[in-house]
């Protein structure tokens, strides 16, 4: 999926937050499984601590007023779900429009971690998302149907906050699983003009 709508038909529209908010895990309900969390930390790994706070209290009810104890006033996001090389500074204040957009299109979403990696600044989270469609995205009418998809998020901590985050999910599975057009793949780009040869000998 990709920000990117100017080669996108009159029918498929997404907002400028949609990406972000595919990409986020914000999420309201368990996903019922009797599959447990894999964590590979150290049990008193203080970003350990934190990324399952983020989860119970910012991911799961969709709470942006607690942004700010978990994240730096400004942090960046390679959100590499807007096809890839993307970085964005955001502040936690962001977060209050990502999900209202989130709750407008998924009134049910539900969330759980699957595998949990420590090591160094950074925190590694595979997770498993669910989301019904029950309003419009980018518009597109609602459906009902729920998609079932895999994301992955990493996050560097530094003073016990969030500085970066780079996060992939399943975009394309998840508007199939939802009933919604998939977007046109974006232009090949240009190769690189070939820089001109000097013609002038040698000195």
């Amino acid at each position: 999926m990709t920000n990117d709508t100017r080669s996108r038909p009159a029918s498929w529209s997404l907002p400028a937050g949609a990406a972000a908010l595919a990409a986020c895990t914000l999420l309201s309900q368990p996903v019922a499984s009797a599959a447990e969390t894999r964590i590979a930390c150290a049990p008193d790994d203080p970003k350990l601590k934190a990324y399952l706070a983020m989860t119970e209290r910012m991911f799961i009810p969709r709470d942006a007023s607690v942004a700010a104890e978990f994240y730096a006033p400004r942090f960046v996001s390679h959100n590499q779900d807007s096809g890839g090389g993307d970085s964005t500074t955001m502040t936690p204040a962001r977060f209050k429009e990502v999900y209202e957009a989130s709750k407008r299109s998924f009134g049910e979403r539900g969330f759980r971690n699957d595998l949990i990696i420590c090591g160094g600044d950074f925190v590694v989270a595979r997770v498993t998302m669910t989301s019904k469609m029950t309003g419009p995205m980018g518009g597109q009418p609602p459906t009902g149907k729920t998609a079932v998809v895999s994301a992955t998020d990493t996050y560097r901590f530094e003073n016990g906050k969030v500085v970066e985050r780079w996060g992939n999910n399943d975009g394309v599975s998840m508007l199939q699983q939802l009933g919604l057009p998939l977007p046109p793949a974006m232009p090949k780009a240009p190769a690189p003009a070939a820089a001109p040869k000097d013609s002038a000998p040698k000195q």
